[in-house]
């Protein structure tokens, strides 16, 4: 069974940044500045640490569950509604506040 290589974190941030905006990455990761397009992606920009990285790769695994099942639109509306499932939050606040089990029930409870 071949398995592809997980994306760097250049590529996580990067295709985050594209599908869901910088506000909407920097708030999931608990930057409280503004990401620029280029922040955590060119070779010598910063990287994120242990724990944005585990937020951004949660986020990211979402991303691609719900874009593929409900479109992009879709997807994107998920991240920042309120869900009942998360206390009235949206999806974003739970990663940033690591609550990562919770969201991934909310995402299959999103697509049934």
């Amino acid at each position: 069974m071949s398995q592809e290589a997980e994306p760097g974190m250049r590529e996580v941030v990067r295709m985050l940044t594209d599908a869901l905006g910088q506000t909407v990455v920097a708030a999931l990761t608990g930057n409280r500045v503004k990401l620029t397009a280029n922040d955590g992606v060119l070779e010598d920009g910063p990287e994120p640490d242990a724990d944005a990285a585990e937020r951004l790769r949660c986020a990211v695994e979402l991303w691609n569950l719900l874009a593929e099942a409900r479109g992009e639109d879709s997807a994107r509306s998920w991240f920042v509604d309120s869900s009942q499932l998360l206390g009235d939050e949206p999806p974003a606040t739970a990663i940033r506040e690591g609550r990562f089990d919770e969201v991934r029930r909310a995402a299959r409870a999103y697509l049934e």
